[in-house]
Order: structure tokens, then sequence, then C-alpha cells
């Protein structure tokens, strides 16, 4: 339910809700080809590792392509808890293909398998989000999994989503095997500034706000702050609504954005790089 003063603040402005809360997903051509391989590696079963930025969108993208799967030929199952192990990974498993889990990890291998071989002609897509903080036997449990039946392709599709350096982690020596079996690694990247204030303007025409409420000194501002990833854009733009509404205000100015830059604790685009260490003579 939304909050009466919320409520009161949006009909000020004539917004039939509040604006940057429930944002239009953009269908740009660079997402469109991503979602395209994402597809591909469905039907293919490959494993697929996708990475970028933290607020940069992966879940987001992501999430929003699993919904729009045809469960007649796929089960899209999602983790989000990276702090399972390995065991408590393949508790989880069985019990969201409809079976008991059991104490003994051979149990829940059995019926992980016997569960897998009734989807019949369905194929499973597994989700591993924020993957870089996964324990390594658990990423090493799940590349097992993928060659359960080793003579044939993999058993499902698994989709790993995790920040930049998650690549690199995965060439490191406990991590090869499930690191050779990718086919196919995928960065996201921070929007530019054109995108940032295509974002802002679409947010605002989909509650009934015409763009002039956000003048471009303003917009420019909340795009340069934002560093280019979407989370961060949202929060600041948000922020710098509400300071212009509870000032009466029918635009969002400079200040407003100063007022929220001042309130949204991270702002990456202000960020100063960490200084180079020296090496050591």
């Amino acid at each position: 339910m939304i909050n009466p003063d919320l409520q009161s603040l949006a009909r000020q402005w004539g917004a039939s809700a509040i604006p940057f809360d429930q944002s239009p997903w953009l269908e740009t051509p660079e997402l469109l080809r991503l979602r395209r391989h994402l597809d591909h590696a469905a039907a293919l079963r490959t494993p697929l590792l996708l990475c970028g930025p933290n607020g940069v969108g992966k879940s987001a993208l992501v999430g929003h392509w699993m919904r729009a799967l045809d469960t007649r030929v796929h089960l899209p199952l999602a983790l989000t808890h990276a702090s399972l192990s390995g065991s408590s990974l393949l508790a989880w498993l069985v019990q969201r293909l409809g079976k008991a889990s059991s104490f003994r990890r051979e149990g829940n291998l059995q019926r992980l398998e016997t569960a897998l071989r009734e989807l019949e002609r369905r194929s499973l897509v597994l989700i591993l989000d924020d993957a870089q903080n996964y324990a390594p036997s658990a990423l090493e449990e799940i590349r097992l999994l993928l060659g359960l039946n080793l003579p044939e392709q993999p058993l499902f599709t698994l989709l790993l989503l995790g920040d930049d350096y998650l690549l690199g982690t995965l060439r490191l020596r406990h991590q090869r095997a499930l690191y050779s079996r990718l086919g196919a690694h995928h960065r996201v990247e921070p929007w530019a500034q054109s995108r940032c204030l295509e974002y802002m303007e679409s947010a605002l025409r989909a509650v009934g706000l015409s763009a002039t409420v956000l003048p471009p000194a303003a917009g420019e501002m909340l795009a340069a702050a934002s560093g280019g990833l979407p989370r961060s854009l949202q929060l600041l733009a948000r922020a710098a609504w509400l300071a212009a509404a509870t000032n009466e205000r029918q635009q969002i100015l400079t200040e407003d954005v100063q007022r929220a830059l001042d309130q949204v604790p991270c702002v990456p685009g202000l960020n100063t790089p960490e200084p180079a260490h020296e090496s050591a003579a």
C-alpha cells in the first residue's frame, strides 16, 4: 500500500504514481542482443557467466528474461542465497524440484537425478546470483552436477551472475574445472549519459509527467553522479524528486539533486579511485 504522504506528493505533481519507483524497462539494442545470448544458452544448455559492476542491472535483466521463458520448455530456478554450502545447495535443489531432501549427500544426488528425469522434455535453467560470494566447494558441487550424464550434454543450463572479478577468480587453480566449462562470458556495461537521460524521461512519462519537470542541468547532474549504474540512478532520481516535492516545487532543480547526493550514501560518479599502490623495490 502506498504511503498516504507519498500519494499526496504524487497528486501534487499530477503524477499517477511515484516517479522512479516502478521504472520501465528499456529495450535497448544492447540488452536485446544479450537476451538473445541468454536464449541460446538456455536452448543449448551452455554454462554462461554474466558479470558487471554492482548495481548495473544484471539481476534485473536476468529476472526479466527468466519470467519470459516458456515454462513448457524450461524450468528456471534462481538462487540468491550465496551463503549456502555445497550440501545445502544440493538439498535446496532437491526441494525446489519437488522432492524431499535427505541428510545424506548420496541420497540428495539420487533424488536429484530422479527429479531431472521426471522433467522429461523440460530443461532446468539454474541461475546463481552473486556467484562471487559462493564458497569454492559450492561451485564445485554445481560443476560436478553438470557432468552427471557424462556422455551427453550438460544436464541443465547454468547462469552465473557476479561482479567483474568473478572471471579472474574462476581462472584460479581450484576453480579451473568450472572455468573450462563456460561456453560464454558477457559483461553488462554501465549506461552512457544519453541512456541515463532516456531512462529518466521514460520513467517520468510512465507516471504521466512531462520531461520538462527535469531540466537538462539537473538531469545531467543525476546521470553523472550515478556513474551509469541503473540502481544508483533510480535511487538518486527518486530522492531528488522527493526533495523537490516536499519543498512544493514542480521541477527537480540542481539544488534538489544536491540534496539527493547528500542523502544517498553510494554515489558512484563522485567516488574517487583508490590510489595505485607502489610496487616494492
